[in-house]
């Protein structure tokens, strides 16, 4: 017998009552680090009920009232939760609801909800100043505005700050008005955003330089940088500029907003955010100085902008109905930006660095037997920070890189058309993006990925060939590849695993889906003195573990410069991870 509290299991909102429109006006105290909240909020009552049960944390509620029956609420807060519940004396009707709520919050130091972050100014170098930013994803807006927040329950926001008149005032969205008020204050109004989820939600106050252009599709960028460091902010201006009509033309989707500004944060816990229409970003992520910043950091800018601006489709456009499907946005993203930054500046060679950063750290993480399935159960908000990890993002990126090239270019963006027209400015799970994709390339998508994304680890292939005339016969089998060469525990697992081979002749002499443990295949018009390698360019997600007799051919070819970089890479990857694990030959290496 225990006398433990049994952990009460975590539930998400209830959805009797639902939100449309919340009307924001936030006032922050840049002195005295607090901020008063006049929130009204249109929701939807679905069903009849007298209680409003909402996500708050760190907040204190002055009033709330029913605007309709003029009633006052009961509040109740439960911190272990971060919810609150607003009961009333009588239900609230079936239909639309207003609910007016006041209330204050703290400007905090935790680099999450709307915090303080720390600077000087170059005309007072010895006087330490602060800004009013904003960090909601992935649980966060409900440190600022009372508020459903979870990624399903999508509003439109309308959002008002009043902050000091020499202070630079941003939000998702453009400015409407501006006017003064009491004492040194204006108040700046925004447009109204779209239909997004909470965590989308952003917000900034603070001194800034910033630089701008527009694309070529009348969209407005601005980059903001420290005040003083205006030019730092050109490289990525030109990126972005670039970027945007680029996922333009590839989802054959318009980017929805009026502007896109991209902000420099002094002090930010993340490396970026892709909140809609303002993104945030480290400094180090965003800025570029053009004499001193070294040519690997300007790649990792351009990536990083890639990154947070095709978020503005796949995940604010559509977005994971729960976290459990993070790995989607997460690793979507993470491909994407290499495409786009190989489209940009194709002179990177991009895909190289591809390998070396995302393939191959995924590969060293998933061989391990403490790995994780990229798509995992969330439950409380306490375990979505868990994933935000290097299966997520670079697995992710790897598996869904080795799928693009299974189903070819054409199909995948017809795919990807369909996936973001059907759910734009709604939820979606990973089934239905495989279902998109599959409709569009009469490819049997969700058999094979779900091998891939609900199982850790991945396969090893073992690569035997015999010569037959002009013909190569190849035996070719499967298994988990373990980073301590122990397979037990796994002997049954089992991927359906995209093949393509190139020979010296072809470089894709044949694809095909291996679904079973082991087949064996006919390479036609290799020569016995011919290199054959199997998985080019590292597209597929798999080490390759070759017979002496396979091999041969191919170290010569690997020598004398005939394979790409990447071959290359990936051959000398296998080889050594092969003999680290004791499975392979350390004479190969």
């Amino acid at each position: 017998m225990s006398n433990k509290e049994e952990k009460k299991p975590f539930e998400r909102l209830p959805t009797d009552v639902v939100p449309k429109n919340y009307k924001l006006e936030l006032r922050p105290d840049l002195q005295k680090f607090t901020f008063q909240g006049k929130l009204s909020i249109t929701a939807e009552v679905r069903n009849a009920t007298k209680r409003v049960v909402l996500n708050s944390a760190e907040i204190e509620i002055q009033s709330v009232k029913y605007v309709q029956g003029g009633q006052d609420a009961t509040v109740t807060f439960a911190e272990a939760d971060e919810t609150v519940t607003l009961e009333f004396p009588s239900e609230l009707p079936v239909g639309e609801a207003t609910i007016d709520i006041a209330y204050t919050g703290i400007l905090n130091d935790q680099m999450r909800g709307f915090y303080r972050s720390k600077y000087t100014h170059p005309d007072h170098p010895g006087e330490e100043r602060y800004a009013a930013v904003t960090q909601f994803e992935p649980v966060d807006a409900r440190r600022t505005l009372p508020c459903w927040d979870e990624p399903a329950h999508k509003a439109t926001f309308d959002v008002t700050l009043v902050v000091p008149k020499d202070r630079v005032a941003l939000s998702n969205m453009n400015v409407v008005s501006t006017e003064e008020v009491e004492g040194d204050l204006k108040r700046v109004t925004f447009a109204q955003t779209p239909v997004m989820s909470s965590y989308l939600l952003a917000f900034i106050v603070g001194e800034f330089d910033h630089v701008e252009a527009t694309d070529e599709n009348g969209v407005l960028v601005r980059v903001y940088t420290p005040v003083g460091k205006a030019e730092q902010g050109r490289f990525a201006l030109d990126v972005a500029v670039k970027t945007l009509p680029f996922y333009k033309d590839y989802f054959n989707v318009a980017y929805p907003l009026p502007k896109m500004d991209l902000i420099a944060i002094p002090d930010f816990a993340a490396g970026a955010m892709e909140n809609w229409g303002l993104v945030t970003y480290r400094e180090r992520l965003l800025l570029v100085d053009p004499v001193n910043t070294p040519a690997i950091s300007k790649q990792y800018v351009a990536l990083v902008v890639g990154h947070e601006l095709a978020h503005q489709w796949f995940g604010n456009l559509v977005t994971m109905e729960w976290w459990t499907h993070l790995w989607l946005n997460e690793g979507f993203a993470t491909w994407i930006e290499y495409l786009c930054v190989d489209h940009t500046h194709p002179e990177y060679e991009i895909w190289t660095t591809f390998l070396s950063r995302e393939y191959a750290s995924a590969m060293s993480m998933d061989s391990l037997a403490n790995s994780h399935p990229i798509e995992v159960p969330v439950g409380p908000p306490s375990e979505v920070e868990e994933i935000f990890d290097t299966i997520s993002y670079c697995k992710g990126a790897s598996v869904i890189r080795m799928l693009y090239d299974w189903i070819g270019r054409e199909d995948f963006r017809k795919g990807m058309h369909s996936y973001l027209t059907k759910f734009a400015y709604q939820n979606a799970k990973t089934e239905d993006l495989w279902a998109s994709l599959a409709e569009a390339s009469g490819k049997p998508i969700p058999t094979v990925m779900s091998t891939w994304t609900k199982q850790m680890g991945y396969p090893v292939l073992s690569v035997d060939g015999k010569q037959e005339g002009d013909n190569r016969v190849l035996t070719i089998s499967q298994k988990k590849f373990c980073a301590d060469g122990s397979i037990t525990g796994f002997e049954s697992m089992q991927w359906q695993v995209p093949i393509t081979i190139a020979t010296s002749k072809n470089p894709k002499a044949l694809t095909f889906i291996l679904d079973q443990p082991s087949t064996t295949v006919t390479v036609e018009g290799v020569g016995p003195d011919d290199w054959l390698l199997v998985n080019p360019d590292c597209i597929g997600y798999y080490r390759v573990s070759y017979s002496s007799g396979t091999l041969s051919p191919l170290l010569s070819a690997l020598k004398d410069g005939t394979l790409s970089a990447q071959d290359r890479l990936g051959l000398q990857n296998d080889a050594f991870a092969l003999a680290k694990a004791g499975v392979g030959s350390t004479v190969d290496v």
